[in-house]
C-alpha cells in the first residue's frame, strides 16, 4: 500500500498500490490502452458487485448521466425534479439534453431528497426522478420506486459517491431503473477519472453503448452506424486496469471508512454546537463523505472552522452547494422554499476520513475543531 499520510491530515486518499501499478504496466506492454479487456472485467466485475445485469463504463458520472437521459429518451418539454442539494453536475446533464431540472428540497438528517418533495414536484411534463445518494448515503428504495410508479416515470440516480453503499441489504446500483456511479479521486472507489452505468434494462443497454461509441450498432452480428448524434465516451483501459485493481478493495476501504466515521461521531458526543450525520436503520452508508453540521454560531462559522482547520493543516469543506443560490441555477423552476438546502449548504462541515489516519489524528481534528467553535461562540 502506498502511504499518503503525513502530517498534514488529508480529506480523503486514494488507497492504491501495487495491484494497481500491476495492471496498468500490463496495459502498457500490450500496446492496447483504449477501451479493452479490462474496460469488459472491471464491467462484469462492477455488475456482479452491485447485482445488476449490465454495467457501463464511461468517462464520469456526469456524462454517464447524460446517456442515461438519452436512452430514456428524455429531451426539450420534459421536467426532471432533483434535489437542490448536489453538486452541479446533477442539473448541468439534465441541462445538456434540453430538458428543464426542478429544484426539490432535502432532508435535514440524512441530506437525501426529501421524498414528500419530490413527489409534489412530479407534474404531467414529468420525464424522470432523478434523486442523489448524496455523500454515499443510500436512498430509501422503495419510498422513492413507488413515487415513481404512481406517476409512471422512471428513476435514474446520481449514485456518484455511493459505491459500497447499501439500503436494506441491496447495493447501490441495483435498485433504480438507472444508476450512475462517480470514480473521481475523492470517490470511495477510484481511477483517477471515469464513471459507470448501471441498469437491468437490456434495451437501455444498448442504447447507452451505441451513443457512447460513436453510434455504433450494439445488436449481435451487427456491424455499422446507426445514430447520427453519437458521441465518444469511451473508457481507456489504462483507467479501468485501476479499476479492476480497485473493485478487490471496495470492502476493505468502506469498512475502514465506517470505522473512521463512526468513532467520529463517538467523539463528537462531548463537542457543542454540531451534530454529527444520521444513518438510518436500514441504511448502509459508505461515508465517501462525513459531514456535521454546524449549529453554533451564524451562517459565517462553518466557514471559520475551515479555515481554523487549515491552521492546523487539517483539510476539510463544505458538503455541498444550494443549487438555487449559484448563478447558474438562481432563475431554474423549483417547488418550496429550498430552506434546509440553503441551510446545509452555509452550515455543512465535511470532516477528514484518510485511509490511514489514526485514533490521534481523529483526536486532532476534534480537538481543533472544538477549540474553533469555542473560540467563534
Amino acid at each position: 500500500m502506498i502511504d499518503q499520510m503525513a502530517d498534514t491530515i488529508p480529506l480523503i486518499e486514494p488507497v492504491v498500490g501495487d495491484d494497481e501499478l500491476g495492471n496498468i504496466e500490463s496495459v502498457l506492454e500490450s500496446g492496447y490502452m483504449t477501451q479493452g479487456p479490462y474496460a469488459d472485467e472491471f464491467e462484469d466485475g462492477f455488475a456482479d458487485r452491485v447485482g445488476a445485469d449490465h454495467a457501463i463504463t464511461v468517462t464520469s458520472c456526469t456524462t454517464g448521466m447524460e446517456l442515461a437521459l438519452d436512452a430514456l429518451g428524455i429531451g426539450p418539454g420534459d421536467e426532471v425534479p432533483l434535489p437542490d442539494f448536489t453538486h452541479p453536475a446533477t442539473a448541468n446533464a439534465v441541462v445538456r439534453m434540453g430538458a428543464e431540472p426542478v429544484l426539490v428540497d432535502v432532508d435535514r438528517d440524512t441530506y437525501n431528497v426529501d421524498t414528500d418533495a419530490l413527489s409534489d414536484a412530479v407534474t404531467d411534463e414529468t420525464g424522470a426522478l432523478l434523486p442523489v445518494s448524496w455523500g454515499g448515503q443510500p436512498l430509501p428504495t422503495d419510498v422513492v420506486n413507488d413515487i415513481a410508479a404512481a406517476h409512471g416515470v422512471p428513476v435514474l440516480e446520481d449514485a456518484a459517491c455511493s459505491s459500497g453503499a447499501a439500503y436494506d441489504g441491496q447495493p447501490v446500483g441495483s435498485q433504480f431503473d438507472v444508476s450512475v456511479f462517480s470514480f473521481h479521486p475523492r470517490k470511495v472507489l477510484t481511477t483517477g477519472e471515469g464513471g459507470m452505468i448501471t441498469t437491468d434494462d437490456d434495451d437501455l443497454e444498448r442504447e447507452i453503448r451505441s451513443v457512447k461509441n460513436f453510434g455504433t450498432d450494439q445488436r449481435e452480428g451487427e456491424i455499422g452506424f446507426v445514430r447520427a448524434d453519437a458521441t465518444n465516451f469511451r473508457f481507456s483501459d489504462i483507467l479501468a486496469a485501476v479499476g479492476v485493481a480497485q473493485l478487490d478493495r471496495l470492502d476493505e476501504i468502506v469498512e475502514r471508512r465506517r470505522e473512521i466515521a463512526h468513532r467520529y461521531t463517538d467523539l463528537l458526543e462531548d463537542v457543542p454546537g454540531v451534530t454529527p450525520p444520521a444513518e438510518p436503520a436500514p441504511a448502509h452508508h459508505n461515508f465517501q463523505s462525513y459531514c456535521i453540521y454546524v449549529e453554533a454560531g451564524d451562517e459565517h462559522t462553518r466557514d471559520d472552522l475551515i479555515d481554523a482547520l487549515a491552521e492546523q493543516d487539517i483539510e476539510s469543506q463544505i458538503g455541498t452547494y444550494a443549487l438555487h443560490q449559484t448563478d447558474a441555477f438562481a432563475d431554474a423552476k423549483r417547488v418550496g422554499d429550498l430552506e434546509t438546502s440553503r441551510a446545509l449548504h452555509h452550515n455543512l462541515l465535511t470532516l477528514p476520513v484518510a485511509h490511514s489516519m489514526t485514533d490521534r489524528d481523529q483526536e486532532r481534528v476534534v480537538e481543533t475543531l472544538a477549540a474553533a467553535l469555542e473560540s467563534a461562540t
